[in-house]
């Protein structure tokens, strides 16, 4: 049971006084008169609740970790150059050996690397394949070490120690990323929709919200093998490559589910996702998983103008 009276001396002892009055949307002098009082309005407590379930995540956590001996999971990484070191200690925290498949592909062209991942996951015994970049930093289960990596000393426990893999895997969705933003001053969120609308979604920080977006970012993403499988039976002709091409050789794959659609759908994950999409299969967002982008520092939603 929580003790909803303890809960804003817990709040106020944990993000101090001025933090507390923001998220409640209240001045600082009102929230100190409702903690000496001991009543804070229902509403005000529902807000923290939001912004840090760490109270309920004691009693509910944000996601379980999946039977042991299942090994569905495949983590896959496309480099077309060395990985950032905070991405391979992040990378070391999510992988379990004894229950994940791994497998990487370096080549200077995205879309060629990861055709060449999807191929190699098909032939193999997967559900799920959970993709990452190589300048992507995510919550990977210690809350510690992910908010000293990404600079971001008051966030949540509960959001900053999440398994970033584990928690995607609640949604049961068949494509869901995580959120995170470019990698410069200002850029956008990295998915699709109206971008003030993301914008002002991803200035609040984490939050347990999953959004249907048109396109998401492969920084950290989730997909399930039936994406790719729908992708050939309704497009397969449209993206077949001649078996006996160099690249089909070289590369060991026979579709190019990410090669760019036309001069206006360039990359790799916007085709992707509109084939996805297309073979009937949408594409989600989940901002309680919130991932660092390290461009010429490590950028992430507090990073959002």
């Amino acid at each position: 049971m929580i003790d909803l009276t303890k809960l804003p001396d817990f709040y106020i002892g944990k993000h101090g006084l001025a933090r507390v009055a923001e998220v409640t949307g209240k001045s600082a002098s009102l929230v100190s008169m409702w903690s000496k009082r001991g009543k804070f309005p229902l509403d005000a407590v529902s807000r923290l609740l939001e912004f840090d379930p760490t109270p309920l995540a004691a009693i509910q956590p944000l996601y379980g970790v999946p039977p042991q001996g299942t090994n569905k999971l495949a983590i896959l990484v496309p480099l077309a150059g060395k990985p950032e070191p905070k991405m391979m200690d992040c990378l070391l925290r999510l992988y379990d050996k004894h229950e994940m498949g791994y497998q990487r592909v370096a080549f200077n062209c995205l879309s060629v690397s990861r055709n060449a991942l999807a191929a190699w996951f098909l032939r193999g015994p997967y559900e799920w394949a959970f993709w990452m970049d190589g300048d992507s930093v995510l919550p990977c289960g210690d809350a510690a070490w992910f908010k000293e990596a990404m600079e971001l000393p008051t966030m949540p426990d509960a959001f900053a120690g999440v398994h970033a893999i584990y928690r995607l895997l609640v949604h049961k969705k068949t494509i869901v990323s995580c959120a995170y933003v470019g990698r410069r001053e200002g850029a956008p969120p990295q998915f699709g929709g109206p971008v003030e609308v993301n914008r002002n979604l991803m200035r609040r920080g984490p939050q347990s919200k999953l959004i249907e977006v048109p396109w998401a970012g492969f920084g950290g993403i989730l997909t399930h093998r039936s994406v790719f499988d729908d992708i050939v039976k309704t497009q397969g002709d449209e993206i077949r490559l001649d078996p006996n091409s160099e690249v089909a050789k070289r590369f060991n794959y026979n579709f190019a589910f990410f090669h760019p659609s036309g001069p206006e759908t360039p990359g790799d994950d916007v085709p992707w996702c509109a084939r996805a999409a297309k073979a009937g299969h949408p594409t989600h967002v989940d901002l309680a998983v919130q991932a660092g982008h390290i461009g010429d520092r490590c950028f992430t939603y507090a990073d959002i103008q």
